[in-house]
Formats: structure tokens, C-alpha cells, sequence
């Protein structure tokens, strides 16, 4: 499947979800706004840090929009930041004169990602599932250099969460999320997950 046809598949997931929801709208109908943060890094393929000096994750976050109707299903847009891996090494590089010289270099990566798709609500539970497109930065930092590309790339989105507090309009709780990048014709080839403590905020009910 394409790009373009998985996301046109997917929006209209998302129209036919938002429908069915405000045609049974009731009292309970709500729009919601809800924040993550946690801490994220790669998680496929395996890094091989044996010539690494560290490396490391980072901190993830997402912002969320839904609209939860009378029913346990709710369509959802989520913009979001991916921290994927940052390590250090030394290297060894050669000066104009000859000479050889040791000098640490940064590689950093991380991504910005737009997603839409269904969720569902069952009691404390939370299940989403998403596509969208993910554009990818890669970084690598030398002697006070640096140079960075991108790549955009279609990527799908699961999470799944527990709200352990409710105090309406509000809800605090834990959530795990974990996101796939596609390759048009290899398939998935890369995959990121993320832990934290999320927010809910009901900024608007009927």
C-alpha cells in the first residue's frame, strides 16, 4: 500500500468514526486535549555499541486532540516528538599537515510525527491506533560541525494507557507507545518506543 492510499484510508477511518460518534452524541460527549511525556528510544533494529562511547534515548512528547462520544470509541489527531538514539564515540581523522589527531564525534536522531486514526475507552482503559507520516532527522556533530538530514517516511502508532486518576474534566495515568516506520517496498524497518505519564483534559463536553 502506498503512502497516499494509506493515508486516505485511514482519514476516512477517522470521518467515518467522528460521524458515528456525533450522530449518538449525548450529555457524556466530550473534546479532549491530552499531553505525554516520558522517556523513548529505539527499539528495532539492535544497535551494536561496541565502538560507542554511550549512547542513550531521550525525552518523548505528544499532544493529542479527540472527540469521545456516549460510546467507547473516540477519532484522534496526534502531533508528536520521537527521540530515537544519540551516542558518542572517538574517532580518529587526519589534519592537512598529516598529522593524526583524535576528535569525539556526536550522532543524534529523532523525529516529528503527524497521526490520526481511532481510539477506544474501555472503563480505566485506553487503546489507540494510528497512521500518519514521521519526518526523521539525523544529526552528526564533529569538532563544532554538524551536519543533519531528513527523510519523511509514513509510520503507524499504537499506545496503550491506563488514566489510574480521574477528577473530571481531568485524568492523569500512564501510557506505553510504540511507533513503526515503513519502507515502501522493504516494510518496517524501523520501530521506537516510549514510556511516561500522560494528561486528559476535557476542554469542551456537550
Amino acid at each position: 500500500m502506498t503512502p497516499s492510499r494509506a493515508l486516505a484510508a485511514s482519514a476516512a477511518l477517522l470521518v467515518v468514526t467522528a460521524a458515528t460518534t456525533t450522530a449518538h452524541a449525548d450529555p457524556t460527549s466530550a473534546w479532549e486535549a491530552d499531553l505525554f511525556a516520558g522517556y523513548g528510544q529505539l527499539a528495532f533494529p539492535t544497535v551494536d555499541t561496541t565502538n560507542v562511547s554511550w549512547s542513550n534515548g531521550g525525552p518523548a512528547v505528544a499532544l493529542s486532540a479527540a472527540y469521545r462520544g456516549p460510546h467507547f470509541t473516540h477519532p484522534f489527531v496526534d502531533l508528536s516528538y520521537i527521540p530515537i538514539l544519540s551516542s558518542g564515540r572517538d574517532v580518529s581523522t587526519t589534519t592537512p599537515g598529516g598529522a593524526v589527531e583524535s576528535a569525539f564525534v556526536r550522532n543524534s536522531s529523532w523525529a516529528w510525527g503527524l497521526a490520526i486514526g481511532p481510539g477506544w475507552d474501555v472503563e480505566w482503559l485506553r487503546i489507540r491506533v494510528g497512521i500518519g507520516l514521521y519526518d526523521i532527522f539525523v544529526r552528526t556533530e564533529i569538532e563544532g560541525r554538524s551536519d543533519t538530514a531528513t527523510q519523511l517516511s509514513l509510520g503507524f502508532l499504537a499506545g496503550l494507557g491506563a488514566m489510574v486518576w480521574r477528577a473530571e474534566p481531568f485524568a492523569v495515568g500512564i501510557e506505553a507507545r510504540l511507533v513503526a516506520l515503513q519502507h515502501p517496498i522493504a516494510g518496517i524497518y524501523q520501530t521506537m518506543w516510549s514510556v511516561g505519564v500522560s494528561g486528559r483534559w476535557d476542554f469542551s463536553r456537550k
